[in-house]
Protein backbone atom coordinates (compact mmCIF):
# COMPACT_ATOMS: atom_id res chain seq x y z
CA UNK A 1 0.00 0.00 0.00
CA UNK A 2 1.37 3.08 -1.31
CA UNK A 3 1.49 6.69 0.61
CA UNK A 4 -0.81 7.98 -1.09
CA UNK A 5 -3.62 5.47 -0.31
CA UNK A 6 -2.61 5.65 3.25
CA UNK A 7 -3.07 9.68 3.50
CA UNK A 8 -6.92 9.37 1.62
CA UNK A 9 -7.57 7.17 4.40
CA UNK A 10 -6.64 9.32 7.09
CA UNK A 11 -8.63 11.92 5.35
CA UNK A 12 -11.66 9.92 5.45
CA UNK A 13 -11.36 8.71 9.13
CA UNK A 14 -10.46 12.73 9.91
CA UNK A 15 -13.42 13.90 8.03
CA UNK A 16 -15.91 11.67 9.45
CA UNK A 17 -14.78 12.24 13.16
CA UNK A 18 -15.07 15.87 12.32
CA UNK A 19 -19.03 15.10 11.34
CA UNK A 20 -19.40 12.63 13.86
CA UNK A 21 -18.05 15.76 16.52
CA UNK A 22 -20.01 18.23 14.57
CA UNK A 23 -23.79 16.37 15.17
CA UNK A 24 -22.65 15.25 18.51
CA UNK A 25 -23.02 19.47 19.45
CA UNK A 26 -25.38 20.04 17.79
CA UNK A 27 -27.51 17.43 20.02
CA UNK A 28 -26.06 17.70 23.26
CA UNK A 29 -23.95 21.30 23.37
CA UNK A 30 -24.70 24.98 23.30
CA UNK A 31 -24.44 25.24 19.04
CA UNK A 32 -28.34 25.70 19.37
CA UNK A 33 -27.76 28.77 21.10
CA UNK A 34 -25.47 30.58 18.27
CA UNK A 35 -28.39 29.74 15.35
CA UNK A 36 -31.61 30.19 17.31
CA UNK A 37 -32.30 33.57 19.43
CA UNK A 38 -33.11 33.48 22.83
CA UNK A 39 -34.40 36.31 25.68
CA UNK A 40 -33.41 36.15 29.46
CA UNK A 41 -35.27 34.92 32.18
CA UNK A 42 -35.13 36.39 35.78
CA UNK A 43 -35.75 34.27 38.91
CA UNK A 44 -35.33 34.67 42.19
CA UNK A 45 -35.03 31.92 44.78
CA UNK A 46 -34.54 31.60 48.44
CA UNK A 47 -32.42 28.69 48.03
CA UNK A 48 -30.62 27.84 44.94
CA UNK A 49 -29.06 24.46 46.04
CA UNK A 50 -27.65 22.57 42.93
CA UNK A 51 -28.60 25.45 40.23
CA UNK A 52 -25.45 26.47 38.29
CA UNK A 53 -24.55 27.78 34.93
CA UNK A 54 -25.69 25.72 32.30
CA UNK A 55 -28.85 24.25 34.67
CA UNK A 56 -31.51 23.06 32.39
CA UNK A 57 -34.94 25.07 32.63
CA UNK A 58 -37.98 22.89 31.48
CA UNK A 59 -41.97 23.79 30.84
CA UNK A 60 -43.81 20.87 31.23
CA UNK A 61 -41.20 18.47 30.91
CA UNK A 62 -39.14 20.02 28.02
CA UNK A 63 -36.30 21.85 27.68
CA UNK A 64 -36.76 25.13 26.90
CA UNK A 65 -33.36 26.84 28.28
CA UNK A 66 -30.40 26.85 30.35
CA UNK A 67 -29.30 28.70 33.59
CA UNK A 68 -26.93 30.97 32.44
CA UNK A 69 -26.13 33.27 35.75
CA UNK A 70 -26.38 32.47 39.03
CA UNK A 71 -25.60 35.80 42.14
CA UNK A 72 -26.43 36.11 45.55
CA UNK A 73 -28.87 39.05 45.81
CA UNK A 74 -27.66 42.16 48.16
CA UNK A 75 -31.49 41.95 49.97
CA UNK A 76 -31.79 38.31 50.70
CA UNK A 77 -31.90 35.22 48.06
CA UNK A 78 -30.38 34.62 45.11
CA UNK A 79 -30.44 35.49 41.55
CA UNK A 80 -30.69 33.31 38.35
CA UNK A 81 -31.00 34.02 34.65
CA UNK A 82 -31.70 31.93 32.13
CA UNK A 83 -31.80 31.68 28.47
CA UNK A 84 -34.96 31.24 27.08
CA UNK A 85 -35.79 29.76 23.94
CA UNK A 86 -37.75 32.89 21.81
CA UNK A 87 -40.47 30.55 20.59
CA UNK A 88 -41.35 29.73 24.40
CA UNK A 89 -43.52 31.72 25.90
CA UNK A 90 -43.52 32.63 29.61
CA UNK A 91 -46.75 33.79 31.80
CA UNK A 92 -47.11 35.73 34.92
CA UNK A 93 -48.89 32.98 36.35
CA UNK A 94 -46.30 30.09 35.99
CA UNK A 95 -44.00 29.45 39.19
CA UNK A 96 -40.00 28.12 38.76
CA UNK A 97 -39.39 25.38 41.21
CA UNK A 98 -36.47 23.86 41.55
CA UNK A 99 -36.01 20.09 41.51
CA UNK A 100 -33.55 17.08 42.25
CA UNK A 101 -32.54 14.14 42.00
CA UNK A 102 -31.45 11.10 44.00
CA UNK A 103 -28.17 11.87 42.78
CA UNK A 104 -28.21 15.52 43.16
CA UNK A 105 -28.69 16.93 40.17
CA UNK A 106 -30.62 20.31 39.84
CA UNK A 107 -33.42 21.73 37.73
CA UNK A 108 -35.25 24.36 36.96
CA UNK A 109 -39.20 23.56 36.04
CA UNK A 110 -41.89 26.19 35.36
CA UNK A 111 -44.92 24.89 36.15
CA UNK A 112 -48.79 26.91 36.15
CA UNK A 113 -49.95 28.39 38.70
CA UNK A 114 -53.00 30.14 39.34
CA UNK A 115 -54.36 30.82 34.82
CA UNK A 116 -55.65 33.81 34.78
CA UNK A 117 -57.93 34.56 32.06
CA UNK A 118 -56.91 36.19 29.61
CA UNK A 119 -53.30 35.16 30.06
CA UNK A 120 -50.59 37.91 30.29
CA UNK A 121 -46.94 37.51 29.41
CA UNK A 122 -44.24 38.35 31.55
CA UNK A 123 -42.04 41.81 30.86
CA UNK A 124 -38.85 41.88 29.94
CA UNK A 125 -37.68 42.79 33.56
CA UNK A 126 -39.73 41.21 35.16
CA UNK A 127 -38.64 38.89 38.22
CA UNK A 128 -40.39 35.43 38.74
CA UNK A 129 -40.30 34.42 42.21
CA UNK A 130 -39.40 30.58 42.58
CA UNK A 131 -39.83 27.89 44.75
CA UNK A 132 -37.65 24.60 46.25
CA UNK A 133 -38.80 21.34 45.60
CA UNK A 134 -37.48 19.12 48.26
CA UNK A 135 -35.77 15.67 47.51
CA UNK A 136 -37.11 12.41 49.54
CA UNK A 137 -33.88 12.79 51.57
CA UNK A 138 -34.37 16.00 52.68
CA UNK A 139 -38.22 15.40 53.23
CA UNK A 140 -36.77 12.13 55.66
CA UNK A 141 -34.47 14.77 57.40
CA UNK A 142 -37.50 16.95 58.17
CA UNK A 143 -39.68 14.35 59.78
CA UNK A 144 -37.23 12.47 61.56
CA UNK A 145 -37.83 14.77 64.84
CA UNK A 146 -41.40 14.38 64.31
CA UNK A 147 -41.08 11.32 63.60
CA UNK A 148 -38.91 10.67 67.25
CA UNK A 149 -41.79 12.85 68.79
CA UNK A 150 -44.76 10.04 67.19
CA UNK A 151 -42.79 7.43 68.17
CA UNK A 152 -42.17 8.57 72.16
CA UNK A 153 -46.49 9.83 72.14
CA UNK A 154 -46.80 5.91 71.10
CA UNK A 155 -44.83 4.66 73.70
CA UNK A 156 -46.56 6.74 76.30
CA UNK A 157 -50.11 6.11 74.69
CA UNK A 158 -48.96 2.44 75.24
CA UNK A 159 -47.73 2.51 78.75
CA UNK A 160 -51.45 4.53 79.17
CA UNK A 161 -53.20 1.14 77.90
CA UNK A 162 -51.46 -1.26 79.93
CA UNK A 163 -52.29 0.89 83.02
CA UNK A 164 -55.81 1.03 82.06
CA UNK A 165 -55.94 -2.33 81.25
CA UNK A 166 -54.70 -3.61 84.84
CA UNK A 167 -56.60 -0.77 86.46
CA UNK A 168 -59.67 -2.74 84.52
CA UNK A 169 -58.37 -5.65 85.85
CA UNK A 170 -58.21 -4.77 89.47
CA UNK A 171 -61.66 -3.35 88.95
CA UNK A 172 -63.09 -6.77 87.67
CA UNK A 173 -61.13 -9.37 89.89
CA UNK A 174 -62.19 -7.57 92.99
CA UNK A 175 -65.62 -9.23 94.82
CA UNK A 176 -67.08 -5.61 96.30
CA UNK A 177 -66.04 -3.83 92.28
CA UNK A 178 -67.84 -6.77 90.96
CA UNK A 179 -71.04 -6.16 92.98
CA UNK A 180 -70.93 -2.94 91.91
CA UNK A 181 -70.31 -3.12 88.47
CA UNK A 182 -73.52 -5.93 88.24
CA UNK A 183 -75.12 -2.79 90.18
CA UNK A 184 -74.36 -0.24 87.71
CA UNK A 185 -75.09 -3.13 84.64
CA UNK A 186 -78.44 -3.50 86.18
CA UNK A 187 -79.16 -0.23 86.70
CA UNK A 188 -78.06 0.91 82.91
CA UNK A 189 -80.13 -2.43 81.57
CA UNK A 190 -83.28 -0.61 83.77
CA UNK A 191 -82.80 3.12 82.43
CA UNK A 192 -82.62 1.36 78.59
CA UNK A 193 -85.69 0.00 79.43
CA UNK A 194 -87.42 3.02 81.09
CA UNK A 195 -86.17 5.21 77.56
CA UNK A 196 -87.66 2.04 75.34
CA UNK A 197 -91.07 2.69 77.35
CA UNK A 198 -91.10 6.12 77.02
CA UNK A 199 -89.72 6.02 73.19
CA UNK A 200 -92.82 3.79 72.64
CA UNK A 201 -95.55 6.03 74.12
CA UNK A 202 -94.03 8.70 72.46
CA UNK A 203 -94.42 6.79 69.15
CA UNK A 204 -97.90 5.49 70.29
CA UNK A 205 -98.31 9.41 70.77
CA UNK A 206 -97.26 10.48 67.39
CA UNK A 207 -98.09 7.71 65.26
CA UNK A 208 -102.03 8.52 66.18
CA UNK A 209 -103.79 10.01 63.26
CA UNK A 210 -105.92 12.17 65.09
CA UNK A 211 -103.27 13.45 67.90
CA UNK A 212 -100.25 13.93 65.55
CA UNK A 213 -102.77 16.50 63.32
CA UNK A 214 -103.45 18.08 66.47
CA UNK A 215 -99.91 18.24 67.15
CA UNK A 216 -99.86 19.75 63.33
CA UNK A 217 -102.32 22.45 64.16
CA UNK A 218 -100.90 23.49 67.33
CA UNK A 219 -97.82 24.05 65.32
CA UNK A 220 -98.94 25.57 63.03
CA UNK A 221 -101.31 27.94 65.40
CA UNK A 222 -97.96 28.72 66.78
CA UNK A 223 -97.41 31.64 64.23
CA UNK A 224 -100.94 33.41 65.11
CA UNK A 225 -99.63 33.04 69.07
CA UNK A 226 -96.78 34.64 68.59
CA UNK A 227 -98.24 37.64 66.46
CA UNK A 228 -100.79 38.13 68.99
CA UNK A 229 -98.21 37.84 71.24
CA UNK A 230 -95.99 40.58 69.51
CA UNK A 231 -99.07 42.78 69.38
CA UNK A 232 -100.02 42.28 73.09
CA UNK A 233 -96.56 43.49 73.95
CA UNK A 234 -97.01 46.29 71.58
CA UNK A 235 -99.99 47.42 73.60
CA UNK A 236 -98.06 46.55 76.89
CA UNK A 237 -95.56 49.26 75.59
CA UNK A 238 -98.30 51.57 74.92
CA UNK A 239 -99.81 51.17 77.35
CA UNK A 240 -96.41 52.01 79.45
CA UNK A 241 -95.45 55.25 77.35
CA UNK A 242 -98.90 56.75 78.26
CA UNK A 243 -98.10 55.94 81.80
CA UNK A 244 -94.42 57.07 81.99
CA UNK A 245 -96.33 60.76 80.50
CA UNK A 246 -98.82 61.29 82.69
CA UNK A 247 -96.33 60.43 85.44
CA UNK A 248 -94.19 63.55 83.86
CA UNK A 249 -97.20 65.72 83.83
CA UNK A 250 -97.95 64.39 87.11
CA UNK A 251 -94.45 65.66 88.02
CA UNK A 252 -94.50 69.01 86.63
CA UNK A 253 -97.63 69.27 88.46
CA UNK A 254 -96.52 68.60 91.88
CA UNK A 255 -93.50 69.90 91.49
CA UNK A 256 -94.16 73.85 91.32
CA UNK A 257 -96.70 72.71 94.67
CA UNK A 258 -93.21 70.47 96.11
CA UNK A 259 -91.41 73.98 95.28
CA UNK A 260 -94.46 76.68 96.81
CA UNK A 261 -94.98 74.24 99.74
CA UNK A 262 -94.09 75.95 102.31
CA UNK A 263 -95.73 79.38 100.80
CA UNK A 264 -99.09 77.62 99.98
CA UNK A 265 -99.15 76.43 103.80
CA UNK A 266 -98.38 79.40 105.55
CA UNK A 267 -101.51 81.25 103.04
CA UNK A 268 -103.36 77.96 104.32
CA UNK A 269 -102.63 78.75 108.25
CA UNK A 270 -103.42 82.35 107.32
CA UNK A 271 -106.51 81.61 105.93
CA UNK A 272 -107.89 79.21 108.14
CA UNK A 273 -106.85 82.21 111.18
CA UNK A 274 -108.99 84.28 109.28
CA UNK A 275 -111.97 82.16 108.94
CA UNK A 276 -111.43 81.11 112.77
CA UNK A 277 -112.12 84.59 113.46
CA UNK A 278 -115.00 85.09 111.26
CA UNK A 279 -116.23 81.87 112.68
CA UNK A 280 -115.90 83.65 116.58
CA UNK A 281 -117.31 86.55 115.38
CA UNK A 282 -120.61 84.19 114.09
CA UNK A 283 -120.64 82.75 117.30
CA UNK A 284 -120.50 86.61 119.12
CA UNK A 285 -123.87 87.18 116.75
CA UNK A 286 -125.17 84.16 117.27
CA UNK A 287 -124.88 84.49 121.02
CA UNK A 288 -126.35 88.05 121.00
CA UNK A 289 -129.36 86.80 118.95
CA UNK A 290 -129.61 84.02 121.44
CA UNK A 291 -129.77 86.62 124.50
CA UNK A 292 -133.00 88.45 124.74
CA UNK A 293 -131.39 91.54 126.31
CA UNK A 294 -130.14 92.95 123.30
CA UNK A 295 -131.32 94.75 120.47
CA UNK A 296 -131.61 92.11 118.26
CA UNK A 297 -132.82 89.92 120.61
CA UNK A 298 -135.29 91.80 121.51
CA UNK A 299 -136.52 92.93 117.93
CA UNK A 300 -136.22 88.59 117.36
CA UNK A 301 -138.08 87.63 120.77
CA UNK A 302 -140.20 91.02 121.83
CA UNK A 303 -143.89 90.88 120.18
CA UNK A 304 -144.34 94.42 121.38
CA UNK A 305 -140.97 95.64 119.46
CA UNK A 306 -142.06 93.70 116.72
CA UNK A 307 -145.44 95.20 117.02
CA UNK A 308 -144.37 99.00 117.31
CA UNK A 309 -142.11 98.45 114.42
CA UNK A 310 -145.07 96.60 112.16
CA UNK A 311 -147.08 99.57 113.21
CA UNK A 312 -144.16 102.39 112.01
CA UNK A 313 -144.26 100.47 108.90
CA UNK A 314 -147.93 101.00 108.64
CA UNK A 315 -147.72 104.39 109.17
CA UNK A 316 -144.61 105.09 107.37
CA UNK A 317 -146.67 103.64 104.43
CA UNK A 318 -149.92 105.59 105.49
CA UNK A 319 -147.60 108.69 105.02
CA UNK A 320 -146.45 108.05 101.31
CA UNK A 321 -150.16 107.39 100.14
CA UNK A 322 -150.95 111.02 101.15
CA UNK A 323 -147.96 112.24 100.04
CA UNK A 324 -148.01 111.37 96.97
CA UNK A 325 -151.07 113.86 95.68
CA UNK A 326 -149.00 116.44 96.67
CA UNK A 327 -146.37 115.07 94.77
CA UNK A 328 -147.99 115.11 91.71
CA UNK A 329 -149.28 118.84 92.30
CA UNK A 330 -145.55 119.47 92.76
CA UNK A 331 -144.55 117.94 89.70
CA UNK A 332 -147.37 119.43 87.53
CA UNK A 333 -146.52 123.01 89.03
CA UNK A 334 -142.82 122.44 87.87
CA UNK A 335 -143.54 121.28 84.82
CA UNK A 336 -146.06 124.12 83.96
CA UNK A 337 -143.15 126.37 85.44
CA UNK A 338 -140.57 124.84 82.85
CA UNK A 339 -143.14 125.46 79.96
CA UNK A 340 -144.70 128.97 80.67
CA UNK A 341 -141.43 130.51 82.79
CA UNK A 342 -143.32 134.02 82.35
CA UNK A 343 -146.09 132.97 84.72
CA UNK A 344 -143.83 133.49 87.77
CA UNK A 345 -143.59 137.71 87.19
CA UNK A 346 -146.57 140.33 87.39
CA UNK A 347 -147.30 139.71 83.91
CA UNK A 348 -148.35 135.81 85.03
CA UNK A 349 -149.77 136.93 87.76
CA UNK A 350 -152.05 139.33 86.07
CA UNK A 351 -153.15 136.75 83.00
CA UNK A 352 -155.23 134.54 84.75
CA UNK A 353 -155.98 132.64 81.64
CA UNK A 354 -156.41 129.08 82.30
CA UNK A 355 -152.94 127.61 82.02
CA UNK A 356 -152.36 125.03 79.74
CA UNK A 357 -153.59 121.27 80.36
CA UNK A 358 -150.66 119.05 80.32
Amino acid sequence: MNDRVMQFRVGVMVLATAIIAGILIVLFGDLPSLVQRTYPLRMNFSDARGVTSGTPVRKNGILVGRVKDVALDEKGGVNVVADIDSAVPIYRDEEARITGSLLGDAEISLVPGIIQTPRQKLAENEVIQGGISRNPFEVFASLEPKLGSALESLVLASDSVSKLSANLDRLLLNGENEDRFRQLVQKTESALENFSLAMTNINAVVGNAAAREEILDTISALPEVIADLKSTVKGIGTTVDAADRNLRNLEGLTRPLGERGGEMVAQIDRTIGRLDGVLQQASQFTKALSESEGTIGKLVRDPKVYDELSEAVSNVNHLTRELRPIVDDVRVFTDKIARHPEQLGVRGALDRRPPGVK
